[in-house]
């Protein structure tokens, strides 16, 4: 078992969401199902080409434990052929120093939280890939409420949706929540500068005191503590 990473790099955001829909998501079962194939996900990058992180079109890697060479010559001709794919390259773990892509995980993120993202990562690609098919347009964010979407239905349900089926209460949510905002600041520091990062919390900032005058006046309209399972 060797892990490594396959860069599919595209000549724009629009022809990486093609390989999503026309070939990853077709063809995902065969590769997990495959010999060459042990424990893998993807990755995709198009939506950061806005920003100056060194990305010119659209990206998605490959990320698996398995036989790189035997996965190439088996599957490489369904994304060779993809439209609007610019190139692509290989780089296996072991010349970096690690025995799979497991013990990367685990060095980089610990013993535990590398071993969790290991397992649910690819999880979280099939339900992308799931998303991608059901969906002919993208499921926006957190769109803002309408008269035909009242409540502003979006991906942010969908985590809701996720956290509710897994058995988590409502403060649980709030946590998780929380711990994302502070990664996702963190993690536009190290893309975008700090100054980014304060503009971003500032607007967080903002938003709660926002947040805080609109739920006084739900509260005065609605009848609370009174709701049943």
């Amino acid at each position: 078992m060797i892990g490594a990473t396959i860069d599919l790099r595209f000549d724009s955001p629009a022809a990486e969401q093609r390989f999503l829909e026309k070939v990853l998501a077709p063809n995902w079962d065969r590769y997990r199902s495959s010999a060459h194939w042990q424990q893998g996900w993807f990755w995709r990058y198009g939506q950061f080409e806005p920003y100056d992180v060194g990305l010119d079109g659209g990206q998605v890697r490959l990320v698996f434990d398995g036989d790189p060479a035997g996965f190439v010559d088996t599957h490489g001709d369904a994304w060779e052929a993809a439209d609007g794919l610019a190139d692509w390259s290989l780089r296996r773990y072991d010349e970096a120093g690690y025995e799979s892509l497991l013990a990367q995980q685990r060095e980089v993120k610990g013993w535990s939280g590398g071993t969790l993202e290991y397992r649910y990562k690819p999880l979280t690609s099939r339900l992308a890939l799931t998303l991608a098919e059901e969906f002919d347009d993208e499921l926006p964010a957190a769109p803002d409420p309408t008269d035909q979407n009242p409540l502003g239905i979006g991906f942010w349900s969908l985590l809701h949706s996720l956290f509710v089926q897994s058995g988590y209460d409502w403060y649980d949510e709030i946590a998780a929540l929380e711990r994302g905002l502070e990664s996702r600041l963190h993690s536009i520091a190290s893309y975008r500068g700090a100054d980014a990062a304060r503009e971003e919390y500032a607007r967080l900032q903002a938003s709660i005191r926002d947040l805080e005058a609109e739920l006084e006046t739900w509260l005065e309209e609605q009848s609370t503590g009174e709701a049943t399972i």
